[in-house]
């Protein structure tokens, strides 16, 4: 994956990110009930975006790091 493609992908993750975590784009998640792992639904919801984010900013970091030993 060239560093272009990588770096496009991880600004959509985290444009489409915004939108489903803030207001008014949250509103179809902001429930108490089901619990996950304890959580209220809402407060997992956030969270998994957040592991997502972890998750794409390592994939990023590969492609760097890979494009950088080649050059």
């Amino acid at each position: 994956m060239s560093r272009r493609t990588a770096r496009g992908l991880a600004t959509a993750y985290f444009v489409v990110m915004l939108l489903v975590v803030t207001w008014p784009g949250a509103l179809p998640f902001a429930r108490v009930r089901p619990l996950i792992l304890g959580l209220p639904f809402s407060l997992a919801w956030v969270s998994a975006w957040i592991l997502g984010s972890i998750a794409v900013l390592w994939g990023v970091d590969r492609v760097e790091r890979r494009h950088r030993e080649d050059d």
